[in-house]
């Protein structure tokens, strides 16, 4: 029987020699490391599968071809106006328009998250679609005062370029071509900031040529400084129609080309192209004249006390009119249907009626509008000539934003992914 000491002798025989293998505390921190690089792997891939297929889920529209040119008689306003849905996306070539408007534009933040924006759309003369407009140079609070205007052909539209703020700062216009999708700045070397400027009278000449605006050339705010200044729209010349003087703005009317505007019981023509300008005498003060095909003439009147109704006069000249006898207050004309008749709206309803200049009887157009839309729409004056055709109600446009069905899932993954990597910390 052998000894403790014995026993502990042949186990220190038995023993290796040297010290620790070298290197073995290096390599425990090398696995160590490999460990979590692998961890780490593993959750970024997690999160870029998560984020691929979250793009393939999004609904992307494909680029459409530049709009073709189509015969006029093919183009057509529709009796409904519909704005697009708020997801859906903005074009600078909608081809002809039929009308525009405002309405709910979104934006995606975030995973899920959106913003809403004030937004101008179009409704296609051809098919009657809806698509949000893109306008460029519009500021943070949109477009601003005096816009957007549609062009009588359908195929321009004009705004306001402005700074936003408590206090707008108008720094010009500018005008979309929407069959080329071309946007031009409008700016007035002169008067880099413009004072003074009549918002209500931004609008096109009836050729679409020419964007009419009141406004000072010296940067005065008097009333007595204001000019009519006419854009070509196709160039950028400017062209002053009416110079400063006058004490009342101009009421800015139509007419199938040239510019028109009424001030008292006047209404003046100018032609851009000669520089000659006419004016009639009526018997009434004007708030609003036009002139349609074979020079026949509508003009709305102030009414005959400060609190009376306005009033509409239809004849074949300033001089030659009788009063039209409505159920509805004549604010707004609109365009003409042909040499004998005239349309007209009532601004609070929207309410639209066509009158016949030889025997004044008014009929109701039955035009409507959307509740989802901000404000009442601009129509494209000429297409008044054609037949009107129903509204095409827009489709729902997908949500560009991540699925909240799928976005759970993907952040299971990480959230598990940073457990598991916790837990073996911990351990």
């Amino acid at each position: 029987m052998t000894t403790l000491h014995d026993q502990l002798a042949d186990l220190a025989d038995a023993a290796p020699t040297g010290g620790p293998v070298p290197g073995l505390w290096q390599q425990g921190v090398r696995r160590q490391r490999r460990r979590r690089n692998a961890r780490l792997g593993a959750v970024a891939a997690a999160v870029v599968v998560v984020a691929a297929l979250a793009g393939l889920l999004r609904t992307t529209t494909p680029e459409e071809p530049a709009p073709v040119q189509v015969p006029f008689g093919e183009l057509h306003l529709p009796r409904m106006v519909y704005p697009p849905d708020p997801w859906a996306e903005s074009t600078t070539t909608p081809g002809p328009l039929a009308a525009i408007g405002t309405a709910s534009k979104f934006e995606p933040t975030g995973i899920r998250g959106h913003v809403e924006s004030f937004a101008a759309f179009g409704v296609s003369a051809v098919d009657g679609s809806a698509v949000f407009l893109d306008l460029p140079w519009t500021g943070e609070d949109g477009f601003g005062p005096g816009g957007p205007v549609l062009s009588p052909d359908g195929t321009k539209v004009a705004w306001v370029r402005y700074t936003g703020g408590t206090e707008p700062v108008v720094n010009g216009f500018a005008v979309l071509d929407t069959m080329t999708g071309r946007a031009r700045r409008l700016s007035d070397p002169d008067n880099p900031v413009i004072k003074g400027m009549d918002v209500s009278g931004l609008t096109f000449s009836g050729d679409s040529r020419y964007l009419e605006v009141s406004y000072s050339l010296t940067g005065s705010d008097a009333d007595r400084a204001h000019s009519l200044v006419l854009w070509d729209v196709a160039t950028g010349a400017r062209r002053v129609a009416e110079p400063a003087g006058r004490y009342w703005l101009p009421n800015m009317g139509s007419a199938p080309a040239g510019t028109v505007w009424s001030r008292g019981d006047r209404t003046f023509t100018f032609d851009p192209v000669t520089g000659r300008t006419t004016s009639e005498r009526s018997g009434f003060k004007v708030v609003q004249a036009s002139y349609g095909p074979e020079r026949s003439f509508a003009a709305i009147a102030f009414g005959e006390t400060d609190q009376a109704d306005w009033r509409l006069f239809v004849g074949a000249s300033p001089r030659d009119v009788r009063q039209v006898r409505l159920d509805m207050v004549p604010e707004q004309l609109l365009g003409w249907r042909d040499a004998t008749h005239v349309v007209i709206r009532d601004l609070p309803t929207g309410r639209a009626v066509e009158v016949d200049l030889a025997t004044l009887v008014s009929t109701d157009l039955r035009l409507d509008v959307s509740e989802d839309l901000f404000d009442l729409p601009s129509y494209a004056a000429d297409l008044w000539a054609n037949p009107l055709v129903d509204g095409v109600r827009p489709p729902d446009a997908s949500d560009p934003r991540t699925p909240w069905w799928f976005a759970g899932p993907g952040i299971a993954v990480l959230a598990a992914a940073a457990f598991v990597t916790w837990w073996r910390r911990r351990v």
